[in-house]
């Protein structure tokens, strides 16, 4: 029986292959070869937050933010469900960015350019186009546009109208599962890739993740059942242990898991080391 092979829709796939900030600089430039970005550096979160649950009750968050050589904001994510609350979502992306990345002292006058990217494993507009941009337009005179210095860009993997860069279809091959696009990113990203799903410790940490997933849809804990949930979690930090990795990457993964703040997911860690060290819960 042949092994699943997780791809870059995956959590953690996607997150591994940002991590590095070679791609964060070649994957943004496919999307904005107008910008001429020469250089980006990955900023972590200054004040991790569980965001707000939408219609779907699932928490979203990032952990990083992109910062260009032009002081441009960039946050990219990976959709793979087409869920209620879509707009919601990327609304609360663009106020975190703003809070993220303000400094102190500066008001909305020094706010930076900034982008909220989707990846989107369906088509969230229902117009069959491979890329779609929002801004602010006035509602009966779509000339006049509000200069908020902040956009949208949802990415359709699945659409066939528009034009976008090669590069960036190649992303979208990579998607889709087709590897036989030459194109030299896409045969990069197939390569990093498949690697992560070779790599014993790596893959690990996959199964793992996708089974405790997949438990907590048969149990119906992603509805609201809180001490369910605790108990998931705790879970996966003893297993995550018990392979070795890490407490940096535990956290990280908790936290890709369970859709919930990195402050969130060291918490679980420390209640796990206190109850190990025989301290209380």
């Amino acid at each position: 029986m042949a092994q699943e092979y997780f791809d870059f829709t995956n959590d953690l796939i996607f997150h591994w292959v940002m991590e590095r900030e070679e791609n964060c600089l070649v994957i943004l430039r496919v999307i904005l070869p107008e910008l001429k970005i020469t250089a980006v550096k990955r900023r972590e979160n200054e004040h991790p937050v569980n965001y707000l649950a939408f219609d779907d009750e699932r928490g979203v968050r990032f952990d990083a933010i992109i910062e260009d050589d032009q002081e441009r904001f960039y946050d990219v994510e990976m959709q793979v469900a087409n869920q209620p609350g879509l707009g919601k979502r990327v609304r609360y992306y663009q106020v975190q960015i703003d809070q993220e990345t303000l400094k102190k002292g500066e008001d909305y006058d020094d706010l930076r350019e900034s982008y909220v990217i989707f990846f989107c494993a369906f088509d969230p507009c229902g117009q069959d186009r491979r890329l779609y941009q929002f801004h602010y337009y006035e509602d009966n005179d779509r000339q006049l546009r509000l200069p908020t210095n902040s956009h949208l860009i949802l990415i359709n993997a699945l659409g066939t109208k528009g034009q976008i860069t090669p590069a960036l279809a190649a992303v979208l091959d990579v998607m889709n599962r087709r590897r036989d696009n030459q194109n030299p990113l896409a045969v990069s990203l197939v390569k990093e890739i498949d690697g992560y799903n070779r790599d014993k410790k790596r893959r690990r940490a996959l199964m793992n993740l996708q089974m405790r997933l997949k438990d907590e849809r048969r149990l119906g804990l992603s509805e609201g059942r809180a001490e369910g949930r605790d108990e998931m979690a705790l879970g996966l930090i003893h297993a995550l242990q018990a392979q070795g990795m890490p407490q940096k990457q535990i956290v990280e993964a908790l936290a890709l898991a369970r859709k919930i703040s990195l402050a969130e997911a060291q918490r679980y860690y420390e209640q796990v080391a206190q109850a190990d060290s025989g301290g209380e819960h």
